[in-house]
């Protein structure tokens, strides 16, 4: 049996798992096994039944089978804090739209004090 992770040590899961992720080193449906496994500690009855689908589909989520809605991935990735969007593939694009938005978020914060 797993020891349950601090919220530290689940946000470092989280962001070393997202890396992963924008990364192409894991894919989507790995990046979801890995959290519900390592993060919530769940099995797929356990975790489908939480998320409301069957558990046929979300292990077609995790395995990458099938083509799954939106509003379906949307569904298995919220209990983790994630929402499903569109990112931009080209990793520099994406680099540069996240230290913009760091950017925005810390002149946010500098002008709330």
């Amino acid at each position: 049996m797993k020891v349950k992770l601090s919220p530290l040590e689940r946000e470092a899961l989280l962001l070393e798992l997202l890396g992963q992720f924008f990364g192409e080193q894991i894919s989507a449906g790995e990046l979801l096994r890995r959290l519900r496994k390592d993060m919530l500690n769940m099995t797929q009855d356990e975790f489908s039944t939480l998320v409301k689908i069957s558990r046929r589909t979300l292990s077609d989520i995790e395995t990458d089978k099938g083509s799954q809605t939106l509003s379906v991935l949307g569904k298995v990735f919220r209990p983790f804090g994630l929402k499903i969007g569109l990112l931009p593939r080209n990793q520099q694009v994406l680099k540069k739209m996240l230290e913009n938005e760091f950017s925005a978020l810390s002149s946010e914060d500098q002008s709330l004090k």
